[in-house]
Order: structure tokens, then C-alpha cells, then sequence
């Protein structure tokens, strides 16, 4: 399969061990530079894994148990796993999208996800969400981010509190490396799967090279991230109908095609 093929892509998001979305990319044809603008750092010290530790131990008092990510979903039940032989009974467990709920199945945990939008959006649209009225709700998240799931929920009548597992820290490791590529006109497409990953990105780039940054194509996975980048200055943005693997690759084939 060559769809892609003579493609040359940035992209910029945290390397993962399992980049379903990379595997499609470069199975697809093209060549992919992983460049991340961003580490994600599990908190391992006081007085934030106190904070954890208590949540995870107070985990039978919520009726409601939500997963923001599949870092969050692979920190959450490495948690509780460590203070819970069996997990209580009686909480609905919810997932912000399929990547996230496959490895909560796998450890053996069926979440509700989503029906279309994979993201706080979809996951508010879902009945079961609808009425949480004296419901507790634990959202395990990284630290920072939306508010939008927490304040819709408490707005609806939940007590919500977050479970924040991890941070997102920029890096300057591959700086050297994106600024070649620009100078170098050796990628055709950058690919960013958040607006905070466009944030760390250009402050990476001097302003030198933002002009051939912002006239290089750019991929992203909602149109939240779309207006970000259009306000900033990028030119041409494709924007997949979600984060899932096969929407970003079936956009981009898309785009692609209509070059040729």
C-alpha cells in the first residue's frame, strides 16, 4: 500500500511505544520524522503521588470513573492495580476514545466511549452522563488541560475530582533537528495532534524560519486545533474527523490524492 508514498511528515507529539497512527503512516508510503516538542512525566514524587495514593484508596466511593487519555488509563490502573486486588463494584467507567478503552479492556475493564466525537464533547453527549446529580466522579487525567468535562459535569450536579497522574513538559531535544528540516525543505507536512503541541513547536522556531513553517501543510485532529492553527498563521490545515489513527491517515490520503 503506497498511498502516501514521497510523503515526508513531522511529527511532533510524544513518542509511544504502540504508534498505531505512525505504523499506518510509514505502512502507507511515507517517511515520518519524529520530533517531539513535548515529554510526558508520571508524577513520582510528594506531595502529588500522596494525592494519587489517597484518591486510588478512596476508589469504592465514586460511582463514576473517566479516562482522558491512554497515558491516563495505563498510569490510573497501574494505581490501581497496586491497592485494589479487585476493583469495587457498582462504578461506570468511561473512555475518551477506542485506543484508551482497548487498554482498559485488556486489563480487564469495559469502559463506555463515545459514540462519534472522540473527545470531552462526545464523552458529555453520552446518556449514561446525562444526569449525574449526586454522583462522585474521578476523571484521571494529566496535570492542566480542558476544564470543559469537570465544569459540564459539576454543572450537571456530579462532585468531580481529578486524579492527575502525569505533567506534559516541553523539550528541546530535537530543536536542532526540526530547524534543519525546515532550513533543509526536507518535509512536505507537519502533523499535530494538540494545540499545546503547536505552542511548544513554535517556540522552537526562530523567526527566521516561521515562514517556511507556516506554509508547510499541517495536519490536525479536530477543529478546535484547526482554528488554533489557522489564528496562528498556518496557511493550509487538514483536519481529520478525529484522533484516531485511520481518520488522521484516511484525511491525509485524502489531501494527498487531491495533489496528484
Amino acid at each position: 500500500m503506497t498511498a502516501l508514498k514521497g510523503l515526508r511528515a513531522l511529527q511532533v507529539r510524544p513518542e509511544q511505544s504502540d504508534d498505531l497512527f505512525a505504523h499506518q503512516l510509514m505502512g502507507a508510503g511515507a517517511t515520518l520524522y519524529c520530533c517531539p516538542v513535548m515529554l510526558i512525566k508520571p508524577f513520582t514524587e510528594t506531595p502529588e503521588e500522596n494525592q494519587i495514593k489517597s484518591q486510588i484508596l478512596n476508589f469504592d466511593q465514586y460511582q463514576i470513573a473517566i479516562f482522558i487519555s491512554k497515558t491516563a488509563a495505563r498510569l490510573g490502573t497501574e494505581w490501581l492495580a497496586r491497592y485494589w486486588a479487585t476493583l469495587p463494584a457498582g462504578i461506570r467507567y468511561y473512555a475518551v476514545g477506542k485506543s484508551t478503552a482497548a487498554l482498559l479492556r485488556g486489563q480487564g475493564i469495559e469502559a463506555e466511549l463515545p459514540k462519534q466525537a472522540f473527545n470531552s464533547e462526545g464523552l458529555l453527549a453520552l446518556s449514561s452522563l446525562h444526569n449525574a446529580a449526586g454522583e462522585k466522579a474521578l476523571i484521571f487525567s494529566g496535570e492542566g488541560g480542558r476544564a470543559l468535562l469537570a465544569e459540564t459535569l459539576s454543572q450537571r450536579g456530579a462532585s468531580v475530582s481529578e486524579c492527575e497522574l502525569y505533567r506534559r513538559e516541553p523539550t528541546v531535544e530535537f530543536a536542532d533537528q526540526i530547524i534543519e528540516l525546515l532550513a533543509s525543505d526536507g518535509v512536505d507536512l507537519v502533523i499535530a495532534h494538540s494545540g499545546e503541541l503547536l505552542k511548544n513547536l513554535l517556540s522552537l522556531v526562530p523567526g527566521s524560519r516561521r515562514p517556511a513553517l507556516m506554509q508547510l501543510p499541517l495536519l490536525v485532529p479536530s477543529e478546535r486545533v484547526a482554528e488554533i492553527a489557522r489564528n496562528t498563521g498556518f496557511q493550509v490545515v487538514i483536519c481529520a474527523d478525529s484522533a484516531l489513527p485511520e481518520d488522521m491517515v484516511s484525511a491525509l490520503r485524502g489531501w494527498y490524492s487531491s495533489l496528484r
